[in-house]
C-alpha cells in the first residue's frame, strides 16, 4: 500500500528500511514508525509539550465516550483497512486496531508519532502530511478524521469505491464554558455542512457529555483557542481550579460515491 513520497513507486521494507525501486530509502525508527514527510524541518505539527499536554488530558478519560462511539460505528462497516488521518499520539488509532485488520496512523508531528508507535504495536505509524499521504489510490475501506483539517481531495483519492469517511468535529456547545471565560461574547460553533462532493452522507450523530475538569491548561492546549486568544485572556483560566465543561461532538459518516 505504501508508495515513495519522492517518486510514488511502491515501497518495500528491508532490514528496517523502506526502499523503492529508485533506491529512495527511509529508515524505520526504533519505535517502529517511518518518516515519509518531505518537509524535514526540525519541528512540524504538534511539539513535544503539546503532545504531553494532550496525552495528560486524554488519559483522564474525558473523551472515552467519543472513542467508544467511533468503535461502534466502525464495527458496523466491517472494514479491512483503515487510515486514521491526523492521528496525533494514537489515542483513537490504537483502539481502532481492535476493530480492523490493518490500521495506519498518519500525522505530521514527529513527536506525536513517536509516542503513538511506542505505545501501540498493532498499528503502523507514519510521519506525513494528510494532504499528500504515501499510499496508492483507493487503498482504504475506511478513513477517520478527528478534529483535523479536511483534506477533501486526498481522502477521496485514498478511499476505495463505496468506502467510508468518518469525520468528527465540534458540536455547537463544545467547550462553551471554556470559551465563556476567554471571551466576552462566547459563541456557539456553527452547524457543519451536510453536503460533500463525491460522497453521500449516510449517518449523523451528535453526542455530548459534561465533565468536571480540573486540568484546564491541558484542555486549553488541545483547542484552537490556545492560538487565537491573547495571552492576557488565556491567563484567566488560571483563576479556576476546576470547571464543568461540555464536550459536544458531531460525527458524520460519508460513503464514497
Amino acid at each position: 500500500m505504501l508508495v515513495c513520497p519522492v517518486c510514488k513507486e511502491p515501497l518495500s521494507c528491508e532490514n528496517h528500511q523502506f526502499v523503492c525501486k529508485n533506491h529512495h530509502t527511509f529508515d524505520q525508527a526504533k519505535e517502529g514508525y517511518v518518516n515519509l514527510s518531505l518537509k524535514q524541518k526540525k519541528m512540524t505539527g504538534d511539539n513535544p509539550a503539546m503532545v504531553r499536554a494532550r496525552t495528560a488530558f486524554l488519559e483522564k478519560g474525558y473523551y472515552d465516550f467519543l472513542r467508544d462511539a467511533l468503535k461502534m460505528i466502525i464495527h458496523e462497516y466491517s472494514a479491512f483497512t483503515l487510515l486514521d488521518a491526523g492521528c496525533g499520539q494514537g489515542y483513537y488509532t490504537k483502539e481502532f486496531a481492535s476493530c480492523v485488520n490493518t490500521v495506519y496512523g498518519v500525522d505530521l508531528s514527529k513527536a506525536a508519532i513517536q509516542y503513538a508507535a511506542k505505545h501501540d504495536k498493532k498499528s503502523t505509524y507514519i510521519v506525513s502530511s494528510i494532504y499528500d499521504c504515501p499510499f496508492r489510490n483507493e487503498s482504504f475501506d475506511l478513513v477517520t478524521t478527528i478534529f483535523t483539517p479536511d483534506a477533501k481531495n486526498e481522502f477521496y483519492r485514498l478511499l476505495k469505491p463505496g468506502g467510508y469517511l468518518i469525520q468528527v468535529g465540534p458540536g455547537p456547545f463544545h467547550c462553551f464554558e471554556l470559551k465563556s471565560i476567554l471571551y466576552e461574547n462566547a459563541y456557539l460553533n456553527p452547524e457543519p455542512l451536510h453536503v460533500r462532493s463525491g460522497f453521500t452522507c449516510i449517518d449523523i450523530q451528535n453526542i455530548k457529555r459534561v465533565f468536571l475538569v480540573k486540568d484546564l491548561r491541558s484542555l486549553l492546549e488541545m483547542t484552537p483557542y490556545r492560538y487565537r486568544t491573547k495571552a492576557s485572556d488565556l491567563d484567566k483560566i488560571d483563576s479556576y481550579s476546576s470547571l464543568n465543561v461540555t464536550f459536544d461532538f458531531m460525527i458524520h459518516v460519508w460513503r464514497k460515491s
